[in-house]
């Protein structure tokens, strides 16, 4: 959830609803989420992930093996996503063109040998 969610008179909120910059908040955390595999602060518990997001502190980008997905471009938006200012948030019709352009250079790789999850659905996939 985003700051305002959590403290709605600190960042100017009315009521602490959801708002579509909320969701796009929101949403930067799921990109994240499904691309790592991982909670967006994987070793903290709920009420110190809530501190840390009231007091402006946001994930780190992903090192090694799962950064290969965070282009800089992918973060940037990310990072924008996860703005302290509402407003400054891309909208959600914005992050779905930013990714659809990013899918168009997807290409599924090749099975390694002897491997059967083609079969049912696995495999890789790549950006170019």
């Amino acid at each position: 959830m985003s700051p305002e969610r959590f403290d709605p008179g600190r960042f100017g909120s009315e009521d602490g609803r959801a708002t579509m910059e909320s969701d796009c908040y929101a949403l930067g955390m799921v990109i994240l989420e499904v691309l790592t595999g991982q909670p967006p602060f994987p070793r903290h518990d709920d009420l110190a992930v809530v501190k840390k997001i009231v007091n402006g502190k946001r994930p780190k980008r992903p090192k090694e093996a799962e950064a290969v997905w965070f282009t800089d471009a992918l973060w940037g938006m990310l990072e924008q996503c996860w703005s302290p200012k509402p407003h400054d948030r891309p909208t959600a019709k914005a992050i779905l063109e930013y990714l659809e352009r990013g899918s168009m250079a997807f290409q599924p790789l090749p099975p390694a040998p002897g491997d059967d999850s083609q079969a049912v659905g696995g495999g890789g996939c790549r950006f170019q």
